[in-house]
């Protein structure tokens, strides 16, 4: 028995994602996802304004700011997918990552401590 031809499977990848199909099935989904997002966008921008304000107080240079912020962002969604150890060992994989960028670590463990009140590991 033979497998199905590529040339099939693109013609049917074409149709699944023409315009008026994707358009259709977003309709249906589009006040669900508001919604949520209107949820979200608040706490967002509430958690960057606090990395901020930790950014000023600690007289980072503002180019640096956009890669302190994507840092809240991970944590933030780290937070609402993991707790307890789990959530700590990925958070310091996070912080491993982009001090290793070239953020400094104090101010990404205050960050972590202070925006997100995640306790930093037992010595």
């Amino acid at each position: 028995m033979g497998v199905r031809p590529a040339s099939r499977r693109l013609d049917k990848w074409d149709a699944m994602f023409s315009g008026d199909v994707v358009s259709t099935k977003l309709a249906g989904y589009k006040e669900k996802m508001r919604e949520q997002l209107a949820a979200i966008f608040p706490q967002q921008e509430s958690l960057e304004n606090e990395v901020k304000l930790i950014l000023a107080e600690a007289g980072t240079s503002t180019i640096m700011n956009p890669s302190y912020i994507n840092f809240g962002r991970e944590v933030y969604k780290l937070k609402l997918k993991f707790s307890g150890g789990q959530l700590l060992n990925a958070v310091n994989v996070v912080m491993n990552k982009w001090v290793a960028r070239g953020l400094d670590q104090d101010i990404l463990e205050k960050i972590r401590n202070t925006v997100f009140t995640i306790a930093p590991p037992a010595p």
